[in-house]
């Protein structure tokens, strides 16, 4: 199961509870690997504060929270240390070498992840993976895409850019 999984990073689970879409995010990607800092960043510390995407996050099915191998924990370090990275961040992007892409949506990380030889791919995109994946109608897809970009605030000229490639 793990070679399946795509991992991602807190901010990616703030946005799926947020947008209450983790049942349609289970037709773009098979299962989204969250290691110990993204586990700890969106839910005890969402816990803490008392944020209340929480349940939603504990409750979804296509999350699987995942250990590093020490090999993975050294990777991650280096990352972190080498491109100044959060610890989330870092650990996704040392899971992500395993499957060649990682969803993540900070700036830097994405930058590394090029960097590192991974398709790094925004929460935004996810629509566009499950219609590729034909497990989503174009209807479906902009649905979801137009409830990711409220709670992303992303500007309405990437939400029509993407509009656009899904039609």
């Amino acid at each position: 199961m793990r070679a399946e999984a795509v991992p991602a990073d807190a901010s990616t689970l703030i946005y799926l509870a947020k947008a209450d879409a983790f049942a349609e995010i289970e037709h773009c990607v098979p299962v989204i690997a969250v290691p110990p800092a993204v586990w700890r960043e969106a839910v005890v510390d969402g816990e803490r504060i008392g944020a209340p995407e929480v349940p939603r996050i504990v409750a979804a099915p296509v999350l699987r929270q995942v250990e590093l191998t020490l090999a993975e924990q050294s990777i991650a370090e280096s990352i972190a240390t080498e491109h100044r990275l959060g610890q989330g961040e870092s650990e996704v992007l040392a899971l992500g070498l395993d499957v060649g892409r990682a969803i993540v949506d900070e700036g830097r990380a994405s930058r590394v992840a090029t960097t590192l030889g991974l398709v790094p791919v925004s929460t935004l995109f996810l629509p566009i993976l499950g219609h590729r994946a034909g497990m989503l109608r174009v209807a479906e897809a902009i649905d979801l895409l137009r409830r990711l970009a409220v709670v992303t605030s992303a500007s309405a000229d990437a939400v029509f850019a993407i509009e656009e490639s899904l039609k």
